[in-house]
């Protein structure tokens, strides 16, 4: 009897990590933001789990944030959407250009746009480019644009880099907020 109490509660104890496992690689991935390059949205230490369900081209969006795998960095980065497949960006002079048209960055603090440009003694948060993407490429960015690695100089990524989208930072606790 005491046989059969210990197998069944060991096999329960697998089949509880195997679900959490399975859990967390394939539904919610928990990432540690390390660094600075998402400030002031997401700050160094915070905890977020990322949606890792239908990744796919139909469900990626402009200002999306996503974490991608990167080959060149050997590891996971959390960044935002700016451009998405077939399009050109530009930035000039602090704007957001997609096809030649403006487009508002409504997620930026502009008051820690401002205190960054002062900090760094710089003119712009953002500096001038132009880039076309291919038909399978997305153009992600730090929301700190002065202290990111991203595709400015990783180069573009492809929707197999992207594994997950969106999500909640879950820790601090006076950090929790949705992240779209």
């Amino acid at each position: 009897m005491k046989f059969k109490q210990t197998f069944f509660s060991l096999l329960e104890l697998v089949i509880i990590v195997a679900i959490t496992i399975c859990v967390f690689k394939f539904v919610a991935i928990p990432i540690k933001i390390d660094g600075s390059s998402m400030g002031n949205t997401l700050h160094d230490g915070d905890i977020a789990l990322i949606n890792a369900v239908g990744v796919n081209e139909n469900n990626i969006e402009r200002f999306d944030v996503v974490v991608a795998y990167s080959d060149e960095l050997d590891e996971k980065i959390i960044k935002r959407v700016i451009g998405l497949p077939g399009e050109t960006i530009a930035f000039k002079n602090d704007v957001l250009y997609v096809n030649g048209e403006i487009v508002v960055q409504d997620f930026l603090d502009q008051d820690f746009v401002e205190e960054s440009k002062i900090t760094y003694n710089v003119d712009n948060f953002t500096e001038d480019f132009e880039v076309t993407l291919g038909d399978d490429e997305y153009f992600l960015m730090g929301d700190n644009r002065l202290r990111s690695t991203d595709s400015r100089v990783l180069e573009p990524f492809f929707i197999d880099d992207i594994i997950g989208y969106k999500g909640l930072v879950i820790y601090p606790f006076n950090h929790i907020q949705w992240l779209d």
